[in-house]
């Protein structure tokens, strides 16, 4: 977010430049700057999920959410950072010590933020690519996600999350066949990322 001492000193030169006679006008461009300034930072919170989680840093991912943010997944639903952390180190394994992924990663597209205030909702879409056999990369599962974020203590935070499976197609309300891996998969009631 734009430091407001410098999105002012902005405005005092953009002003003149862009015909602006009166301060009503003055404040409408400092409202469409920071509604734009609020929707990147939206969409690098939407961004960070899937690097975070690729890069197994468990913390900065849980960082993410609000103090009241929910998870909710095939591991259960968990509500704020700490609880969040703690599933998936418990669930997936500690970080090891100069971890790098070579083997899948996320891959976020069509983000469609509407920011309103200090909430905000987003709607994109997923492909979680991994390695195939042959060394090259294949995408495991697509799929869409639907937020709602909060601002809290001046940053952008994920207040809920939920995942849709769209190809394979999972119903959230069916549990996971017995024989599946346990991994965050990207549907609800089946793991969610």
């Amino acid at each position: 977010m734009m430091h407001k001492g410098f999105m002012a000193l902005a405005l005092a030169v953009m002003l003149p430049a862009c015909g602006a006679s009166s301060a009503a006008e003055g404040d409408q461009l400092a409202q469409r700057v920071q509604a734009l300034e609020d929707e990147k930072a939206v969409r690098e919170v939407l961004v960070q999920y899937g690097e975070y989680l690729d890069a197994r840093d468990y913390a900065s991912y849980a960082a993410l959410f609000a103090q009241d943010g929910v998870w909710s997944g095939g591991f259960g639903t968990f509500t704020g950072p700490a609880a969040i952390e703690k599933m998936l180190v418990e669930n997936m394994g500690a970080q090891e010590p100069g971890f790098i992924n070579k083997d899948n990663f996320h891959l976020n597209t069509t983000m469609v933020v509407n920011v309103d205030g200090d909430t905000a909702t987003a709607r994109s879409r997923y492909l979680f690519m991994t390695r195939s056999p042959e060394d090259r990369p294949v995408v495991a599962l697509a799929g869409r996600y639907e937020d709602q974020l909060v601002r809290e203590n001046g940053a952008w935070k994920i207040k809920a999350r939920k995942s849709h499976g769209v190809i394979p197609y999972r119903d959230g309300n069916v549990p996971p066949p017995a024989q599946r891996p346990a991994v965050l998969d990207e549907t609800p009631n089946q793991g969610s990322r």
